[in-house]
């Protein structure tokens, strides 16, 4: 006897197709296939062009393609090395297990590893991924869809419409957003399984969760939030549970699956303990009134909110879009949603003529049109914005106060890939739904005229591309530090901060030596991080050589041509004055001028000698000040009370950027001796004051109390930032005086470094420090 499923069907039979006539051969389900696959191939390329076209030596721009180029060159580098030691990457020097800082791309730099074990160029690697992660897109959704329908032309539309959209356009530099054939391919093998009951399409159905939620953080979170529906929702649409082979079955699949991700995830979760991420600083504007978090929207704060898309922006066409550019500006999003008037249309048909399917279609289709509204739902965010109108509370916000992991989650506006994950199948239906009402000699015609109109809805410019230099125009220096030793290495001066972005070169470059490096791009910086690079910012002068020092960054390659022309000659008079530092080479290469905009060329290294003497460390705060009495006033978006409330998860804060004026004010019961007066730090740590004054009252006014602020108080706030990030805290020394009321506040600063708001977690002020 032939062993059926619960549902009656035969192994491996086909679902009853949705077009009219029978379900097409193997042979031309091969050839539809090849077919649809060359197409895919080509509009990738073209969709990622120009730095498709130049692969080698471009890219979107210099932020974050060179650092995800860098993450799977180490991957590929680390796997063949040593793969135990995989999340021991060589970036944010000196933290252990650094690569946790952010994605770690294994599923992509897996696909890609070998383009960079043969050729050495992370940047062709990373090129290669994201052509291969456009085309590879539609083809899982094409395959789903032609499995679902019977109908090529039909998937080959669907395919079309899930990979090159607006989205996909938009996230160019982003080569993990650009992953989604897993969810597809989860899918089908899912489906499969109800339909055949095969342990091997259950097995093929988690592994494929697996690779997607391994692909990109937020595939991670979006996969455990819907897969009870994706796992319940065929049982409920049967009106039957499932029998208890398929609950062994299904459970023993994604149990295996587990472990892996298991052993992945945890690097993560021991980072998140280190840095408090337990309880964001987000917490902080919980109990706001809505008047007051109107007033905060209005006046241009996100943090808190989990802001999302407008809902007009599913019906607003993007900027610059070849046929709809000009009627875009309807909502203000940060992502494009726009799903075109041909894949919005195809699917809404779809979706209205599911009742008609045949199961498993209708359930199938069901499936994706509940994951597109939920999706839709969750992407408006905490408030929901109609027009740039507040509609109230949307159901994120539900999952941003009580889900840990959805606070992590900084814009729930990418749900909007699941979407147009559902809205394709859907669209898919539709597609074969009018497909028979097409006279056969003019379905081919039809077919090209709707495939060249989906991809043309959502054509436009993305840019000029940054090209960066790579085998011979690489500066020779690069070369030569593989060949100097495997110590830490730092890159100076720095880019300003406002070129942040361009501090993923550093970590990129270092692809050709694999040393140690301090300073990077990522997605959670390091609690040392900004503020090392912040005491960077005056090299070479004494406070940065301190650190520098203790650090044991004793390798220093100095980029002059960073520095403006003004301050050039002066900065390297300093750095050959400065007996500390060794010159040990010059480069007098220049770099081709097409790659002005990294400005390198002419290198020189450093070695910084070690200090004989121990330094003298800071005096200890003793004697806290009781703080119940305090007045508390501040220029803050949240009560100054909250610095006094015990409570690191909390804290008050200015908007950002933190601006001059900006001011944190203490009014005491009663006069008090003070001497030091400490600012505890909590996540994010980059929200430290820069350019603090210590004010105190005077004749009516106010004046600064000059305070400690020397290399030995630099490598203290340093020192806790990387060892106890937990107890880090900024301490003010000073004479002791008799105050009533002291006043912290934002000064002078560096205008070419941008900088985020300003918090204190706890503020503390004490009598005596020895």
């Amino acid at each position: 006897m032939k062993q059926t499923t619960s549902r009656g069907s035969r192994r491996g039979a086909p679902p009853a197709p949705v077009v009219a006539g029978a379900p097409p051969s193997p042979a031309s389900v091969g050839r539809i296939s090849a077919g649809a696959a060359l197409l895919y191939v080509v509009l990738a390329v073209a969709w990622a062009s120009p730095s498709s076209l130049s692969p080698a030596d471009t890219v979107p721009n210099l932020g974050d393609p060179l650092h995800l180029a860098w993450v799977m060159a180490w991957d590929a580098h680390q796997l063949a090395r040593d793969p135990l030691a995989l999340f021991d990457s060589n970036s944010f020097y000196p933290y252990p297990q650094s690569l946790a800082f952010g994605d770690h791309l294994l599923p992509e730099a897996l696909l890609v590893a070998p383009v960079y074990w043969t050729t050495g160029n992370a940047l062709l690697a990373s090129n290669a991924a994201v052509v291969a992660g456009l085309a590879l897109s539609a083809l899982a959704m094409f395959a789903l869809v032609l499995r679902l329908t019977a109908s090529g032309p039909a998937a080959l539309l669907a395919g079309l419409l899930y990979a090159f959209n607006g989205l996909t356009r938009h996230e160019l530099p982003r080569v993990h957003v650009l992953h989604l054939q897993w969810w597809p391919l989860a899918l089908l093998f899912f489906l499969r399984f109800l339909d055949e009951g095969r342990r091997r399409h259950a097995a093929l159905a988690a592994g494929c969760l697996l690779l997607q939620c391994l692909s990109g953080t937020y595939d991670l979170a979006y996969t455990l939030l819907l897969l009870p529906l994706w796992l319940a929702g065929p049982f409920v649409l049967g009106r039957r549970l499932p029998t208890s082979r398929e609950v062994r079955i299904l459970g023993v699949a994604l149990a295996l699956a587990a472990v892996p991700l298991g052993a992945v995830v945890t690097p993560y979760l021991r980072q998140f303990r280190a840095l408090g991420l337990e309880k964001r600083q987000a917490e902080a504007l919980l109990g706001l009134s809505p008047a007051d978090l109107a007033r905060l929207r209005d006046a241009g704060f996100e943090g808190g909110f989990a802001p999302g898309a407008d809902l007009l922006s599913y019906m607003d066409p993007e900027e610059g879009s070849v046929l709809w550019g000009r009627f875009a500006g309807i909502a203000e999003s940060e992502l494009p949603h726009f799903p075109g008037l041909l894949g919005g249309t195809l699917a809404v048909l779809g979706a209205g003529s599911l009742r008609r399917l045949p199961r498993p279609a209708r359930d199938a289709g069901a499936l994706a049109l509940a994951t597109a509204l939920t999706a839709l739902l969750l992407s408006l965010g905490s408030r929901v914005r109609v027009g740039g109108a507040d509609w109230g509370p949307g159901p994120y916000d539900l999952l941003h106060r009580y889900v840990p992991f959805a606070r992590g989650m900084a814009s729930p506006e990418r749900f909007g890939v699941l979407v147009g994950l559902g809205g394709a199948i859907l669209a898919g239906f539709g597609a074969a739904r009018l497909l028979p009402l097409v006279a056969p000699r003019w379905r081919l015609g039809a077919m090209a005229a709707a495939a060249a109109f989906a991809v043309l809805e959502h054509w436009g410019p993305v840019g000029a591309a940054a090209p960066v230099p790579t085998g011979r125009d690489l500066p020779p220096v690069y070369r030569w530090l593989a060949t100097d030793g495997d110590g830490p290495v730092i890159e100076l001066p720095l880019y300003s901060e406002r070129d942040k972005k361009q501090w993923a070169a550093y970590p990129f470059f270092s692809t050709y030596h694999w040393r140690p490096v301090p300073i990077g791009r990522t997605s959670f910086y390091p609690p040392a991080h900004d503020r090392l690079a912040f005491e960077l910012r005056s090299f070479p002068d004494e406070t940065s050589l301190a650190l520098l020092e203790r650090l044991g960054l004793r390798t220093v390659v100095v980029h002059p041509l960073v520095w403006t022309p003004e301050e050039r000659g002066a900065r390297l008079e300093a750095l050959d004055a400065e007996p500390r530092l060794e010159r040990v080479r010059v480069f007098d290469e220049a770099v081709p001028a097409r790659f002005a905009a990294l400005r390198l060329g002419h290198e020189r290294v450093y070695r910084l000698k070690a200090v004989s003497h121990p330094p003298l460390p800071p005096c200890r705060p003793e004697a806290e000040l009781p703080r119940a009495d305090w007045r508390l006033y501040g220029s803050g978006i949240a009560p100054p009370h909250r610095v006094r409330d015990g409570d690191l998860g909390t804290s008050w804060m200015t908007l950002a950027p933190q601006r001059r004026g900006d001011h944190l004010q203490v009014v005491l019961p009663q006069p008090q001796t003070v001497s030091a007066i400490a600012l505890e730090m909590a996540y994010p740590y980059e929200e430290f004051p820069r350019g603090l004054d210590l004010l105190v009252p005077d004749a009516g006014g106010w004046r600064p109390v000059p305070y400690a602020d020397g290399p030995e108080e630099a490598w203290e706030r340093l020192d806790d930032l990387v060892r106890r990030p937990r107890e880090a805290r900024i301490v003010l020394r000073f004479p002791s005086r008799s105050l009533t009321t002291f006043t912290l506040a934002l000064g002078t600063r560096d205008r070419d470094w941008a900088s985020p708001r300003w918090s204190v977690a706890e503020l503390r002020a004490y009598r005596a420090c020895r």
